[in-house]
């Protein structure tokens, strides 16, 4: 637990400086949030590389990049060879893709009533026309779950 909260603290340490220009529902997703989907993922491992197509700490296809409109990184070029790569693998345009595919695919997941952290982290997990089916068992989503508390604890804001 102790180390989730260390975690917390230092991601959004680092989140804060992610400089997403603010066009429409991206930013209702919260910074925290975006930490526990990391931190659910790859244990938010910024050394991860690609496995079966999932690249970078967010494990990132490059359909789920294109869906968010193929972000690069500072100075790239979306045409140029490898810029999916570079992007997914960086943390700052890595984010920047996720709260971008949340806005786009923005919707209730659970069935609450409402669209918060929950629902992101099913997007995430499953993607946009998925993300009602079953995650609660998933190791993903215990460990998406104790980050939330995690959070909370620490005064976090989920949305």
């Amino acid at each position: 637990m102790f180390r989730v909260i260390v975690f917390v603290a230092v991601f959004a340490i680092f989140a804060a400086s992610l400089e997403l220009p603010n066009t429409g529902f991206e930013a209702e997703m919260s910074i925290e949030c975006l930490g526990c989907v990391c931190e659910a993922t790859t244990r938010c491992n910024l050394n991860y590389n690609c496995t079966q197509g999932l690249c970078g700490p967010m494990l990132i296809s490059e359909p789920y990049w294109f869906d968010a409109g193929r972000p690069v990184i500072d100075g790239d070029n979306t045409n140029w060879s490898g810029a999916f790569h570079r992007c997914v693998t960086d943390p700052v345009c890595a984010g920047a893709t996720v709260r971008k595919y949340m806005a786009k695919y923005r919707q209730d997941c659970n069935g609450d009533g409402r669209i918060d952290c929950d629902d992101f982290g099913r997007l995430h997990y499953y993607g946009g026309y998925k993300c009602q089916k079953r995650i609660e068992g998933t190791q993903y989503w215990r460990q998406f779950m104790e980050c939330r508390a995690a959070t909370n604890q620490l005064g976090g804001q989920f949305r």
